[in-house]
């Protein structure tokens, strides 16, 4: 019945994302000749179907992840040829459908990320130490932080004020994940996986003392129930749980809720491993697994105030409320105790409707 209701939601609202597809080889050919470069467009999987309103929505952080290609991918004909390229630079976006969600995927075969520039910004920003070492792919993460440019000034075609973060922001509203990849030289490729419809879900049920909430099925690794061996507290706060020879940090739902009734003890609780969108594993604690539903997804935004780890809400058949968490922003919180209380979540669950 779930999936029949899923593919039901679908037939109405699913549309092909070729709609905003077809917007793009204007833009690129129109920034081809601003830019003074050449460059073409190819795409595929114009004719995978996805949720209209996904669509709605899809249209300018593609469009900026586009311009941002074009500006700081693709070098002129000139330097191309130098590097033994084509001179005309290539950006291919396809779309395909993966197990239940969309894969979006932007990339180009330009220069590549330059970490040397983004390292220089961030240690001038103080996002990272001035004596840190960051991988290769924590410099790429850098691009997102809030307000990031390399830029000395804000570019006409990539710029206009509008940073990857706000494309991050824009794709994890729509309940989705962004990734990047980047090899000197070769290009840099975009990754947006995003929920086939934003009306359904599929769930898993969790139990934190007498409150529900719902973790996205895709999200989940595994279950354990870890031994009080496997607990260490770091010094600076932060609780980790020891899985097979790494350290995997926990989030305490209890804690960030304000949930007085939880088990509070590690070695009595569950831990749910969750997948984060750059590929890291986070563990969510919680006193107990309800089980798998398919859910409802409803809007609270004018029922509360933003809230980092709520993703949205759904009505559950008992009729009380469940929060839908989201996995990447719980990754992020610091897990000092010092929890939310209720009262800041749900001002009046009765009006969710």
């Amino acid at each position: 019945q779930t999936r029949e209701l899923q593919e039901s939601v679908m037939a109405v609202r699913a549309q092909p994302v070729k709609s905003v597809f077809s917007r793009m080889p204007r833009l690129v050919r129109e920034l081809a000749q601003a830019l003074g470069k050449e460059a073409r467009l190819v795409l595929s999987g114009e004719a995978t179907e996805v949720d209209k309103t996904v669509i709605e929505e899809l249209a300018d952080p593609l469009t900026h992840m586009i311009r941002n290609s074009m500006d700081h991918g693709l070098e002129t004909p000139a330097d191309r040829c130098a590097a033994g390229k084509p001179a005309a630079g290539t950006i291919h976006l396809g779309a395909e459908q993966r197990s239940g969600r969309i894969l979006i995927t932007v990339s180009d075969d330009g220069r590549g990320i330059n970490r040397e520039r983004v390292l220089e910004k961030a240690r001038a920003r103080g996002i990272v130490a001035g004596d840190a070492v960051p991988s290769n792919e924590d410099i790429d993460q850098m691009i997102f932080a809030p307000g990031f440019s390399t830029a000395a000034a804000v570019s006409d075609v990539s710029g206009r004020g509008v940073g990857m973060d706000v494309v991050k922001r824009k794709i994890q509203d729509l309940g989705g994940r962004i990734s990047i990849s980047s090899m000197p030289g070769q290009g840099t490729r975009f990754t947006l996986m995003l929920p086939l419809t934003l009306a359904v879900l599929d769930g898993m049920i969790v139990r934190v003392g007498q409150e529900r909430y719902i973790i996205p099925i895709s999200a989940i690794v595994e279950s354990l129930r870890p031994r009080a061996g496997d607990i260490r507290v770091l010094p600076g706060g932060a609780t980790v749980m020891q899985m097979r020879g790494t350290c995997l940090p926990l989030v305490f739902l209890c804690h960030r809720f304000g949930i007085a009734d939880a088990r509070t003890d590690p070695g009595e609780a569950l831990v749910i491993v969750v997948e984060t969108e750059d590929g890291g594993a986070t563990g969510v604690v919680v006193d107990d697994l309800i089980g798998q539903q398919q859910v409802v997804i409803k809007s609270l935004e004018t029922n509360y105030r933003r809230v980092d780890g709520v993703a949205g809400a759904t009505i559950l058949g008992n009729g009380l409320v469940a929060l839908i968490l989201d996995v990447d922003a719980l990754k992020e919180l610091s897990d000092n105790g010092a929890g939310t209380g209720r009262s800041s979540l749900l001002l009046e669950s009765s009006e969710v409707h």
